[in-house]
């Protein structure tokens, strides 16, 4: 399975993998990038082919709705910059489409 970006509450990105979050802590010189969970301390190494190892176990179970959750709330900040629609329609609009 490869890995999936989004970008965080704070605008920072944000690696998705089997349901995981993780948060970039450093670079690697060679190209890779060593990630921490964004609930525990289990740690992941990306590389440029999208692969991912992960290095220790994770102490809570992998949770989808975390990526869905930063999907929309994504989605609600481009569309506010982007449209000229007040924000409450903008909202309205995505709780519909989230119960539809």
């Amino acid at each position: 399975m490869s890995a999936t970006f989004v970008e965080s509450t704070d605008g920072k990105r944000q690696l998705c993998y089997l349901s995981y979050g993780y948060s970039l802590k450093r670079k690697n010189k060679k190209g890779s990038e060593y990630w921490i969970c964004v609930k525990s301390q289990a740690t992941a190494t990306s590389c440029s082919d999208l692969s991912v190892t992960v290095r220790d176990k994770h102490t809570h179970v992998p949770d989808e709705t975390d990526k869905q959750i930063l999907e929309i709330q994504q989605n609600l900040k481009r569309k506010d910059i982007d449209e000229s629609v007040p924000i409450d329609h903008i909202i309205e609009e995505a709780f519909h489409a989230i119960n539809n």
